[in-house]
């Protein structure tokens, strides 16, 4: 039998003693049993159960009800309802029945309580909910999938009530989908056919569903036949409109829904202008593109379809050590010689193009070594070959990607991937990182809310011996006065009121890994004295016990408060500041290092566009200047909620300054501080640079030609200059 875990939630113990016991008697594991709905409810948090079995009537600041409901809203676990009456007295309690009805329970099981009752709700609880959570998944994969398409897209079941309304369905017919949902389709889609003065009204919806099958894959609008088609908005606006149906039919050839997809033809009539507009981004497009690829480390090779060399960086150049010429691959390596990894074995380039990328088959991480005048030992490289197809499927070019893996090894050696920056004061944090990192030394992180102290402490983690380990944060700041001792130490059953069993705590879970005190200023003067004590002795007692238990724990800790003053002040220990402050890190604020908010912004505005599901690929040049004029109180924290908030309400594919909060907008009628004659700020010359460059593209309305020649400057220079300081134009 599959190991299912089940929570019991009972105050009465003869009961919660009976169901345990008849529980196990069916080889289920009962996790945990508690007499409380707090208990309850944090036990289910800490380690969630499969199922949670929970007495309806259970009385307590949190009832049987409360953490039923919260249990399966907030922490989607199974619930279910242990009822201390015979099922004809339960089905008597109306009111009762009532209440518990708001928590979607997916069963009632009232006494006796017989092994074969509990197995067949337990078995039938399970595999409701696997089937609630592939229904809800396919649900939303299928309302994802219509609602990112341009068209207008409709569904109806087989009597033509209306299902499912995408975003442009609302836009063009004036219906939101609230109001649609259940009206028949033809309330919404109201739609004729034919020219001025001559219309009818389309019949073809109807007709599908009155015959209840359709012969055909699906039938289109009159105006794919030369007939004028007009869709009567809820406005009374009329739209010209192309739209088709395609019916849904179940193994019996039978109607089960309709899909209708549809959309403004008139739009189609702009598509020239857009062309021609599209021409002049493809153009720019590519020349960022190459500007891209030149200053990547990595080696770029592209190979048209007959293998012929179309295209190098300057990357390959350094890893071979010549120039290479634009021929065929099998004369392009002859003055190089690569070799499988023996350093003896020669590759047959064209033999290995032909076996995969001109198959259709990728090369992945592929071993080679190579030779020539300047390495003559060879350089380890590896490579990643990926095919290119056109619309038929047929293989036009692939990129190769060469990697120098000693320099790679070198490079990704420390990696503090999660922490996003390239700022000096910041590569001399992630010194100090590794450093710490090479040791078990007590770290304390210091910095103002919102810089990633938190970010910082988990990386050293990561990149320490103990990574493998767990790491336990302790939020000093949230956790309630009265059981923070519980939560740090543990307690013994028994140890106080409501302890019913023996309860592990952080150091204990962290033993073997790190244990992280998040604002460590917040810890009670009590309590300071007890860690002191277990960062000196590196053992503990659980509340309630006598035993010393020896942890292997790594502290580190964090703070946005001064600690010497609040020594001064006499409200935190000199003694412990003393032990914690071994190994300081101050984590500067984002004001401190502004070169990495075009850097931080665009790490965010990848991450939550991939999450909306939106296609935005850059910041403005305007909404990114005034983000850099900006002071960030908040810090990184600060940036990253106004750039999640700023692709929430954009609604095109560059993140306008529009969307940018009122605080941040206030700025726009400033100048920025190069212009200001009596400044007496000093910018660094990176920052000067990026402030002319702007200016430049704002007075010449993003004219990248005339801003480089106002500017004096080769035009493919300032493209390379507009992609390293994060500006974009629409030329």
């Amino acid at each position: 039998m599959e190991n299912i875990n089940i929570l019991i939630v009972e105050d009465k113990e003869s009961v919660a003693e009976n169901v345990e016991s008849r529980l196990k008697e069916l080889e289920y594991t009962v996790c945990a049993v508690v007499p409380t709905g707090a208990e309850a409810v944090e036990k289910a948090t800490e380690m969630p159960p499969d199922v949670v079995f929970i007495n309806i009537e259970l009385e307590g600041e949190v009832n049987g009800i409360e953490a039923a409901e919260r249990i399966r809203h907030f922490l989607d676990i199974p619930t279910i309802y242990l009822v201390n009456y015979p099922n004809d007295v339960f089905l008597r309690k109306k009111d009762l029945l009532k209440r518990a009805e708001i928590t979607t329970p997916l069963e009632y099981i009232p006494q006796p309580y017989g092994k074969r009752r509990l197995y067949l709700t337990i078995e039938s609880v399970l595999s409701k909910h696997r089937l609630e959570k592939e229904s809800e998944v396919h649900k939303q994969h299928l309302a994802t999938i219509l609602s990112g398409i341009s068209n207008a897209v409709i569904t109806a079941d087989n009597k033509g009530l209306i299902t499912f309304m995408n975003s442009v369905a609302e836009a063009l017919t004036g219906w939101e989908m609230k109001e649609g949902y259940g009206k028949h389709v033809t309330d919404i889609l109201d739609i004729y056919v034919g020219n001025t003065g001559k219309r009818k009204k389309d019949m073809s919806l109807i007709e599908v569903l009155q015959e209840g099958s359709v012969t055909t894959e699906g039938l289109f609008s009159a105006a794919e036949v030369g007939y004028n088609t007009y869709l009567i908005a809820k406005s009374g606006q009329e739209i010209p409109v192309d739209y088709n149906i395609t019916p849904v039919k179940d193994k019996n050839e039978n109607l089960t829904s309709i899909v209708i997809t549809f959309h403004d033809s008139t739009k189609y009539k702009t598509m020239e202008g857009q062309l021609s507009q599209s021409v002049r981004e493809l153009r720019y497009q590519t020349q960022l593109m190459e500007t891209i690829l030149d200053s990547v480390y990595d080696g770029i090779v592209i190979l048209g379809s007959m293998g012929q060399v179309l295209f190098t960086n300057p990357s390959i150049q350094q890893i071979f050590g010549s120039d290479t010429p634009y021929t065929f691959p099998s004369k392009w390596f002859e003055p190089h010689g690569i070799f499988y990894p023996d350093k003896e074995t020669r590759v047959p380039v064209d033999q290995l193009l032909s076996a995969y990328l001109f198959q259709g088959k990728a090369i992945r991480d592929e071993e080679f070594f190579v030779r020539n005048e300047k390495q003559p030992e060879g350089i380890h490289i590896k490579v990643n070959a990926i095919p290119l197809f056109d619309g038929n499927q047929e293989v036009i070019a692939c990129v190769c990607v060469v990697r120098d893996v000693l320099h790679a090894e070198v490079e990704t050696s420390h990696s503090f991937s999660k922490i996003v920056s390239k700022s000096q004061s910041m590569q001399q944090i992630f010194a100090l990182m590794q450093r710490a990192s090479e040791s078990d030394i007590t770290v304390l992180i210091s910095g103002e809310s919102g810089t990633g102290k938190e970010l910082v402490a988990n990386a050293i983690h990561l990149n320490s011996p103990r990574r493998a380990g767990p790491f336990v944060t302790v939020n000093c700041a949230a956790i309630p006065e009265t059981l923070i001792e519980s939560e740090l130490f543990g307690h013994e059953q028994g140890a106080f009121t409501g302890a019913t069993t023996q309860r592990i705590g952080k150091f204990e879970q962290a033993s073997g890994g790190t244990i992280f005190f998040d604002e460590i200023g917040e810890l009670q003067w009590a309590l300071q004295a007890k860690l002191l004590r277990v960062l000196q002795e590196r053992q503990i007692q659980r509340v309630g016990g006598t035993t010393n238990i020896p942890v292997d724990i790594r502290v580190l800790t964090a703070t946005n408060q001064d600690l010497e003053a609040a020594v001064e002040a006499g409200t935190f220990r000199a003694d412990l500041f003393y032990r914690i402050n071994t190994f300081p890190i101050v984590v500067p604020p984002l004001s401190d290092r502004r070169e990495d908010i075009p850097l931080l912004a665009n790490y965010f505005l990848k991450k939550y566009a991939e999450k909306a599901t939106k296609s935005i690929k850059a910041i403005s040049a305007d909404a990114l200047e005034l983000l850099m004029q900006y002071d960030f109180p908040g810090n990184v924290r600060e940036l990253e909620n106004i750039i999640e908030r700023a692709v929430l309400l954009e609604t095109t594919e560059t993140l306008q300054s529009s969307n940018l909060p009122p605080q941040i907008l206030s700025m726009g009628s400033s100048q920025p501080i190069l212009f200001f004659p009596d400044s007496t700020e000093i910018l660094p010359l990176e920052e000067v640079e990026r402030q002319t460059l702007a200016h430049a593209l704002k007075v010449m309305d993003n004219n990248v030609a005339k801003a480089a020649q106002a500017l004096k400057m080769a035009q493919s220079t300032l493209y390379r200059k507009l992609k390293l300081y994060q500006l974009r134009t629409s030329d």
